[in-house]
């Protein structure tokens, strides 16, 4: 079996390792629903790792985004994955738009002008910069504001944007060139400021879309 195959039999099997820890946790107790989502939210986006090393054809790494796709709309529609659900209804769709934003990136990555590994530092921000920012916002914040309608914290913040830069240097270190320590801070607090930005003015619950998509497409304009 190829390796582009051995990719998509990886790809599901760790989308569904992270689903069913996410949910034994949140059966146990240990966790609560919205741990749990934001738990499989970071647990997911290093299905890119698997997705840099396996796939050399983008027919074949669009696969698993395409199939989760429709796997969380069904859930979204029949509650079926409960670790991935928010209390909210009308906030759900945010499960639908994370592997829609997987697919946009797998395509900008391998046929489009991105190299992959900086289509993939988009949903890597993504991930634990918005899922660490809710996090923490949600249990240890005390400060908040409202923007378009949508509660935010300022610790939830500031979380987001040091995550986020956070994620931009260890993909520059591990998969770029060996650069400048002054071009290595520039891209990684511009980065994480766009990305920060886009968060929290992104109406309509979109943000799993426009986070990950807008912070690649910025460091590829800018900096690479």
């Amino acid at each position: 079996m190829s390796m582009n195959w051995w990719g998509v039999v990886v790809s599901f099997g760790f989308v569904f390792a992270v689903l069913g820890i996410a949910q034994v946790l949140l059966q146990a107790k240990l966790v609560t629903a919205a741990v749990s989502r934001k738990l499989v939210h970071i647990g997911v986006a290093h299905w890119w790792f698997f997705a840099m090393y396996f796939f050399d054809r983008w027919e074949f790494a669009i696969i698993a985004p395409i199939a989760f796709v429709l796997i969380n709309l069904a859930s979204y529609l029949f509650r079926l994955l409960p670790a991935m659900e928010h209390e909210v209804r009308s906030k759900n769709l945010g499960t639908v738009y994370f592997p829609v934003s997987l697919l946009i990136l797998v395509l900008l990555g391998w046929v489009g002008p991105l190299p992959p590994w900086i289509a993939g530092l988009g949903i890597l921000v993504l991930g634990y910069g918005d899922g660490l920012a809710a996090l923490v916002g949600e249990h240890f914040a005390q400060r908040t504001f409202r923007i378009f309608g949508n509660t935010k914290s300022y610790l939830g913040t500031a979380v987001m944007f040091v995550a986020s830069a956070a994620v931009v240097v260890v993909f520059v270190l591990l998969f770029g060139s060996q650069p400048a320590a002054g071009w290595l801070v520039a891209a990684a607090l511009a980065t994480a400021a766009v990305a920060t930005a886009v968060e929290l003015l992104t109406p309509f619950g979109i943000d799993n879309l426009t986070v990950p998509v807008l912070a690649s497409l910025f460091f590829y304009a800018v900096f690479a």
